[in-house]
């Protein structure tokens, strides 16, 4: 068996290797009722479609992105090779329960490396999708295995994953941007070993999603646009996100000025080399690329070519594939709209910040160790660890002001706000939930368990941060006038 994934990319850049069917085949991948793009599809020893391989994706991609189509079709492929090497063999509408259980087992248990429980739920939930759509097409008259009346059933598995918070102290943040992301020596001089030329973009982004809750999608993709310049009178940057927030929520950002003074310093410096450096090489792929020719800032929209058709889209509208390649004409050639570039001049991938801070980490260690500094960093440390840091110090902080103006209240009045809208208004867990992004309230109140099992630590941590940096203090403050106002 043979798979593919759909790509329309790659048809345009290798148009001799369809030449022989004499047709116009950019003008068929992108033809009305087209395959979507990422789409995978199956073909058997004889080069025809795989059923019910082909089908079942096609229906899937009516509904998921090309990211998510990609993982599933790798985990579908997973579940085909398992059930194939059974004695007998099976294949997916004869399988049983029992070899659908047997395959749990197999990636949670006995393999070289048994899956984590996150991984295994979202095998799971391909599985699921599967056999649901043989069902309503009538491939098969039930699923092989039975669900309970709780919504268990035997693909469920027996770990329940723990909903861990990785929350960073000041001086272990302070040691991973100054020291990994900066490449400064503990003492804070400068490191003449240090290679990277890309140390402000590193620790600007990280220092990004510390200080507003940004995940790592959301904020590799932003435009510079969106983000802007400094304030001349240090107010903080409002940005809207829609499209590159997980769900599609949309919601608002708020920047504050030294996040920003950051992140102008990496504009005005390694980004303007990365920048005439990429120039050559963004224009032998302008075709592949949409390139704008018009930016409105004050309606935040932008039209240009791509494709050799004019688009127009609201910048909060547009996903992260469309901003990936979305350029316009600098002074130094074509530029990409992102505000963080790699050496190809285009947005830097998921997989390459994660290999920046890995980076970042081992270097903090190791030099941490060489210089006796007393500080610890957790055994594994994930960017993710960095928007967890950012909801814990956040929720402590506007709990400690809604106390403050409570009791400032009662002083006063010798009450405190008791109305149901009051509450929700000046909810901090609410707020909080506000500013993450979050869908369900669960995602949040694992925030509020780490709160109270580590009151002290948590309340310590803070007390330091602020000697040092004022942007949690200043961003608790701001939704607190809010709260008033």
């Amino acid at each position: 068996m043979d798979y593919f994934f759909t790509s329309r990319d790659k048809v345009r850049s290798y148009p001799d290797v369809v030449a022989p069917l004499d047709m116009d085949a950019v003008d068929y991948v992108t033809r009305a009722r087209a395959v979507k793009e990422g789409t995978p599809f199956f073909l058997d020893a004889d080069m025809r479609p795989l059923e019910p391989h082909s089908s079942f994706f096609q229906e899937m991609a009516k509904t998921n992105k090309a990211k998510s189509l990609r993982d599933y079709a790798y985990d579908f492929l997973g579940l085909d090779d398992f059930l194939t090497s059974l004695d007998p063999p099976a294949d997916l509408l004869s399988a049983t329960e029992d070899d659908l259980t047997a395959y749990r087992d197999h990636c949670t248990k006995y393999r070289d490396e048994p899956m984590r429980p996150a991984s295994w739920r979202r095998h799971r939930t391909t599985i699921t999708n599967f056999y649901n759509w043989a069902v309503e097409t009538g491939l098969l008259e039930r699923r092989p295995y039975l669900r309970k009346a709780n919504g268990r059933d035997v693909l469920q598995g027996d770990a329940v994953p723990e909903l861990a918070v990785r929350c960073l102290t000041y001086d272990q943040w302070w040691l991973l941007d100054r020291v990994g992301l900066r490449g400064l020596l503990p003492d804070g001089s400068v490191d003449p070993a240090f290679r990277s030329r890309q140390s402000l973009r590193n620790s600007s982004g990280c220092n990004l999603s510390i200080t507003t809750g940004l995940r790592l999608r959301e904020f590799r993709a932003l435009f510079d646009v969106e983000v802007g310049a400094p304030r001349r009178d240090a107010s903080t940057a409002e940005v809207q996100l829609q499209a590159i927030a997980k769900f599609g929520l949309p919601r608002k950002v708020d920047v504050q000025h030294p996040t920003l003074r950051e992140i102008d310093w990496y504009r005005k410096t390694e980004r303007v080399a990365a920048v005439r450096g990429a120039a050559g090489n963004l224009w032998r792929r302008r075709e592949q690329l949409f390139i704008v020719t018009d930016i409105d800032t004050r309606q935040m929209k932008v039209s240009g070519i791509l494709h050799g058709q004019r688009r127009s889209f609201a910048i909060s509208a547009m996903d992260e594939p469309t901003r990936r390649i979305t350029v316009f004409e600098g002074d130094h050639g074509l530029e990409a709209m992102a505000l963080y570039i790699g050496r190809t001049g285009l947005m830097l991938s998921g997989q390459r910040w994660e290999q920046v801070f890995t980076d970042a980490q081992l270097r903090a260690e190791r030099l941490a160790v060489e210089f006796g500094v007393k500080v610890e960093l957790p055994r594994v440390t994930r960017i993710h660890d960095l928007r967890h840091t950012f909801a814990v110090y956040m929720l402590e902080m506007m709990t400690e002001i809604l106390r403050e103006q409570d009791a400032a209240e009662f002083a006063r009045n010798g009450r405190v706000p008791t109305y149901a809208a009051d509450h929700q208004s000046r909810n901090a867990f609410l707020t909080l939930m506000q500013l993450l992004g979050h869908r369900r309230p669960e995602s949040t109140m694992r925030y509020l368990t780490y709160k109270k099992r580590t009151n002290l630590l948590v309340a310590q941590a803070i007390a330091a941060w602020n000697e040092q940096d004022r942007t949690f203090a200043d961003l608790a403050m701001q939704r607190s006038s809010e709260w008033s106002g």
